[in-house]
């Protein structure tokens, strides 16, 4: 399950740290950009069904004379619903500047960063327009780009972080990760498999050690409900 149809399941939380957990140091220039896919499933009781498509790009773009990070994450989904999100975060430290989120069925996310001043919209089915405008501290990134954050930070076996992070839809949330360890996945290389905590819902990620790719993804929905996604091809 992407990063951002998490923000709107959020269940029961999970700790994962017995130590506190250091700041996040994310470097965009870790990432690799360009496209990737993975494929959906949905698993009930050991069960698997695919029900769709995930579409990921990412590239860089320059505004106003800054270098930022850009992704386009696009979703096709008979249980999840189609939706396409546009991420734009700061080259490289991925510092938060704007998130458009747009679902069938799930309504419309419009937010922007801008010297501490976070504003933006959010619209969701028979509830009304809400608008967003509050200061927040530069620490705080968007919930959105978790994973990319995961992905762009200095991974090792036994590394983690807590991430102060805001969305719409659930307001201020932390967010933790840590590195379990390194695991080879037959066909897909060798991965560093991390457990995170997004908010109270139990996720892992198995991300590429050299293209910070993400290889594999399991949502833990409930005890009967699990979302997986994976690529099928190597990095």
């Amino acid at each position: 399950m992407r990063t951002l149809f998490l923000v709107a399941l959020l269940g029961v939380g999970v700790s994962l740290h017995a130590q506190p957990a250091r700041e996040p140091k994310p470097d965009g220039r870790r990432l690799q950009l360009g496209t990737d896919s993975l494929d959906v499933f949905i698993v009930r009781q050991r069960q698997w069904q695919r029900t769709g498509t995930i579409v990921d790009r990412l590239d860089t773009i320059r505004v106003d004379g800054e270098l930022r990070l850009r992704r386009v994450y696009q979703r096709t989904d008979a249980v999840l619903g189609n939706g396409v999100d546009t991420l734009i975060d700061h080259f490289p430290d991925l510092a938060p500047r704007s998130v458009q989120s747009r679902s069938d069925g799930g309504g419309t996310e419009l937010l922007a960063w801008s010297a501490g001043q976070l504003t933006g919209t959010l619209e969701q089915p028979a509830t009304s327009k809400r608008s967003i405008d509050t200061t927040v501290a530069p620490s705080v990134y968007s919930s959105a780009s978790f994973d990319l954050i995961l992905r762009a930070s200095p991974l090792a076996a036994g590394y983690e972080f807590a991430v102060s992070a805001y969305s719409a839809r659930r307001g201020a949330t932390m967010l933790t990760a840590k590195v379990i360890g390194a695991e080879v996945l037959a066909g897909l290389g060798d991965t560093w498999r991390v457990d995170a905590n997004f908010g109270g819902i139990s996720v892992t990620f198995w991300i590429d050690k050299t293209s910070r790719r993400l290889i594999r993804q399991i949502v833990r929905v409930s005890p009967e409900i699990e979302f997986v996604f994976a690529t099928t091809r190597r990095p």
